[in-house]
């Protein structure tokens, strides 16, 4: 078993043929991409030259900057599903064409319509632009290319996602449990040791954000086929899955946010990604549980199936208002005027684009796979 006595409940139902709907998870997302349209809307008024922050908004500009972990819960839930997918297709003929048909229908629709967004509307995204296209653009730092958008997480995914499959196809399930428990164990040395040799942190490069994706990899290979994990394995999972581990990587996080300045990022994305990771479990684990039902309510589950629009759009529509009408300010009538215009003007877009495009789109996938 995967648990230690401590967590009874291991993940015994293996090996599944079907991965099911799990609402949670959608709810889930919708909190993840609610939490980074926070983060920007406050960064964006926080950054502007010479703009003060009243000392009476510096606590909520604290909250508002954990939306950052948004981003950390998307390559969790990534991990997992694209992982889950990936095992259940693997002995697929075919595995290799849908696999990436389905990544081609799913993604680049609405990634193609942010880029041209991008390109027409925002000055100097260009070179953004041009290296989004080839799913590079979390180097942009090292070419010293404006980021105008968030294309950088979308770079990580499917540069992993080109290599990863070749490892599901090709090697036992008890090896995919090990290179995706190494996965984890060289991202996070890595972080450590530039934050320690270097003294700063550059997560936007693809080694450096591996734990999360590599930890929801973790769950599927538990979630399809339990037993075929290794005997090392099965003894670092009964560990992590005991109360202490968690305890404390949420004292950590909890540390974290109250003084961000004494703590080490780079140990606070793993704990971010391990309590993802520890929520997706017990979700599997409890379906319908009451502790859970919050995150299916019809509001958050509404935002999980506009996430991914919400996440390409919402940074170019703060951009453009910024642009047009003002710069953004702390102050509350202009404030709450242009979080209502770029809501609005969000959600709008989001609706639109889910129904002409996104599920237009996924509909496709009768004619090219096999």
């Amino acid at each position: 078993m995967l648990s230690a006595p401590a967590d009874p409940q291991p993940l015994t139902y293996a090996p599944r043929t079907k991965l099911g709907h799990v609402p949670e998870l959608d709810g889930l997302r919708g909190c993840a991409a609610l939490a980074v349209f926070v983060l920007h809307l406050f960064i964006t008024v926080r950054d502007v030259p010479h703009q003060t922050v009243p000392a009476a908004l510096r606590p909520v500009l604290q909250i508002a900057d954990l939306g950052s972990y948004g981003v950390d819960v998307f390559f969790v839930l990534s991990g997992f599903l694209i992982t889950s997918l990936l095992l259940l297709d693997r002995g697929d003929p075919f595995f290799f064409r849908n696999f990436y048909w389905k990544r081609v229908l799913r993604i680049q629709p609405v990634y193609m319509l942010h880029l041209l967004a991008a390109w027409f509307l925002l000055p100097g995204s260009h070179g953004y632009v041009l290296l989004a296209l080839i799913f590079l653009v979390n180097f942009d730092g090292l070419l010293h290319i404006p980021d105008v958008g968030p294309a950088w997480t979308l770079s990580i995914e499917e540069q992993f996602y080109l290599l990863w499959p070749q490892v599901v196809r090709r090697v036992s399930i008890a090896n995919i449990y090990r290179t995706a428990a190494g996965l984890i164990a060289f991202s996070l040395t890595a972080r450590l040791g530039m934050a320690l040799l270097a003294g700063h942190l550059a997560t936007r490069y693809t080694f450096y954000r591996l734990d999360g994706l590599g930890l929801g990899a973790l769950l599927a290979c538990q979630w399809i086929d339990e037993r075929s994990a290794p005997p090392g394995i099965v003894r670092l999972l009964g560990l992590l899955h005991t109360p202490p581990p968690i305890w404390a990587a949420a004292a950590y996080e909890l540390w974290s946010a109250v003084y961000p300045w004494r703590s080490l990022p780079a140990l606070t994305l793993f704990t971010t990604n391990f309590l993802v990771y520890r929520l997706i479990r017990y979700i599997l684990l409890h379906p319908r549980a009451r502790s859970t039902a919050w995150l299916r309510s019809a509001v958050l589950i509404f935002f999980g199936n506009i996430s991914y629009s919400l996440y390409m759009f919402h940074t170019v529509l703060f951009s453009l208002y910024d642009r047009y009408v003002g710069h953004p300010s702390f102050h509350p009538k202009p404030f709450f005027l242009r979080l209502l215009v770029v809501s609005a003007a969000t959600l709008l877009i989001c609706v639109l684009t889910r129904r002409l495009v996104e599920l237009p789109a996924l509909k496709l996938r009768r004619f090219v796979l096999k």
